[in-house]
């Protein structure tokens, strides 16, 4: 990996953190989407602090339906239909009415 000077070196392209991770960038950007991991969008792409991502990598791996760390937070989320699609799977975790 090349660095630009000027270029702070903590911020890495979807393919820097990929060959890092071990991952490919297609699995990378999948994993800003879905906000498992810390991204900042720039256009078509995302960069990503190396610093924060090896934070939320660290972080226990909960399992869904698993009790969250806020004791305060008793609303639980809702659960998809089995089978439901992308859109239906997305509306249930934001909340938002059919």
């Amino acid at each position: 990996m090349t660095e630009t000077p000027g270029r702070d070196p903590d911020v890495l392209t979807t393919a820097e953190l990929a060959t890092k991770l071990g991952l490919s960038p297609q699995t990378v950007r999948r994993m800003a989407n879905a906000g498992q991991i810390p991204a900042l969008k720039t256009g078509k792409d995302f960069r990503y602090s190396w610093e924060a991502v090896r934070e939320v990598l660290r972080q226990p791996h909960r399992e869904p339906g698993e009790a969250a760390d806020d004791p305060t937070d008793q609303t639980p989320a809702p659960q998809p239909k089995k089978g439901a699609g992308y859109r239906a799977q997305r509306r249930a975790r934001t909340g938002a009415e059919d």
